[in-house]
């Protein structure tokens, strides 16, 4: 009985931990569904705050184990940082489209502050405005020169598109970018390039695996419906450069403890 119970535990967590990694994101309105998350790029100031009371709460509950506490701890602190900080770092690029004014439908690149540096509008300090917040900043400041103006203002999203590509290296994109124009604008692919065995990689872990990837590009997904977040990694293998690797599950789970679901519903599936 011991064993069974000890293998049904196991095969929980793996099955868990599988799902998230086979599906990482579902877009910005099933992320905002999640009570626990706070990845979605669009979430605004008050669902992130409702987010961290969570946090705060289930940091002080003695159920959860010491190590369960610190993360949660680790978590709500993260958040924190968050809404102080905003989301603006020095780097980012904003492509602007404001109606007849030519000199600012253009894209722009994000300064150390943060701050965005605008024609004849000026300097825009950035320091904690959180991505949902970007458009009604810009707006506002445009409108204090230009009344009434219509304002469109889109996030690009910096990821790098590496291995059997003509010109690998970082490619600041527009959200509703699919895979292949991430591919195109690093040139396409060399004549070894694997584009079935393309995946993506997120730090130390693979957030989309080759198969469920394949998946998700024949039903169209962008880059913001995969979750694909600026420092992400598009790979196209190389022969002879990748191998399977049987033990990817391992190499996924460090990812895995720092999402949400981990915190929360991994304590709640352990249990008998």
């Amino acid at each position: 009985m011991y064993h069974y119970l000890i293998t049904r535990r196991f095969c929980k967590v793996a099955g868990v931990a599988a799902l998230c990694a086979a599906l990482p994101a579902r877009g910005a309105t099933a992320q905002q569904g999640d009570p626990w998350n706070f990845h979605s790029p669009d979430i605004t100031r008050q669902q992130l705050e409702q987010v961290l009371a969570r946090y705060q709460a289930a940091a002080q509950s003695p159920v959860y184990s010491a190590g369960l506490l610190a993360a949660t701890r680790a978590v709500a602190d993260s958040i924190r940082a968050r809404l102080r900080d905003g989301d603006m770092r020095a780097g980012d690029r904003l492509r602007l489209t404001v109606a007849d004014q030519r000199a600012l439908s253009d894209t722009f690149t994000v300064t150390a502050g943060p701050t965005l540096v605008l024609p004849v509008v000026g300097t825009l300090p950035l320091g904690g405005v959180l991505r949902s917040e970007l458009q009604a900043r810009i707006t506002r400041s445009v409108d204090s020169v230009y009344r009434d103006a219509v304002v469109q203002v889109v996030q690009l999203t910096r990821v790098a598109v590496m291995g059997g590509v003509a010109r690998p290296g970082f490619y600041a994109l527009a959200p509703d970018a699919l895979i292949p124009d991430a591919i195109t604008a690093a040139g396409g692919l060399v004549a070894e390039g694997r584009l079935t065995d393309i995946y993506v990689e997120r730090g130390l872990g693979v957030l989309w695996q080759p198969d469920s990837l394949q998946i998700a590009m024949r039903q169209g997904l962008t880059l913001a419906a995969l979750g694909l977040e600026p420092g992400d990694r598009i790979v196209v293998p190389l022969p002879g450069a990748l191998t399977r690797n049987p033990t990817a599950f391992l190499q996924v789970l460090p990812y895995l403890m720092s999402i949400p679901l981990t915190v929360v519903t991994l304590a709640q599936v352990l249990k008998l």
